[in-house]
């Protein structure tokens, strides 16, 4: 599936839990800040996509792959992101604007950083993992 295919399938979901209106869905919407979600509202959405898509997304999986990365492995201090977590975190949302990553960003904020964007992203990497895997067997 192209990125475009998997956001127009995506979309309906994002109506559907967050309960806005279609036209208000852009790539770079931010999922709380921009379309009011809430973590039960992250929480539902994910069940829904891998419902959708057959892709299994775990939880805290940006932050797992941002600690395989990070040479040291000191992620977060006193419950705040190290500025290594924090740059290995911007490489997996390239999408987002730099300036929504502070200095002092708190492990807790990492869900309101989330686009649509991302989740596209995401559900794009699942997809072709799983057809990779596929060609493998």
């Amino acid at each position: 599936m192209t990125q475009p295919e998997i956001f127009a399938e995506l979309k309906p979901l994002l109506v559907e839990v967050l309960g806005v209106a279609p036209e208000k869905i852009r790539l770079e919407s931010v999922l709380v800040s921009d379309l009011g979600a809430e973590s039960i509202d992250l929480l539902d959405l994910s069940f829904r996509i891998e419902e959708k898509f057959a892709v299994r997304i775990e939880a805290n999986e940006m932050e797992r792959e941002a600690i395989k990365r990070l040479p040291d492995g000191v992620y977060e201090k006193d419950g705040y992101l190290t500025d290594a977590a924090i740059g290995e975190i911007r490489k997996s949302l390239p999408e987002l604007d730099p300036g929504k990553f502070p200095k002092g960003l708190r492990k807790m904020d990492l869900p309101s950083l989330l686009t649509v964007s991302f989740f596209v992203q995401l559900i794009a990497r699942k997809l072709a993992a799983k057809t990779e895997g596929a060609v493998h067997a």
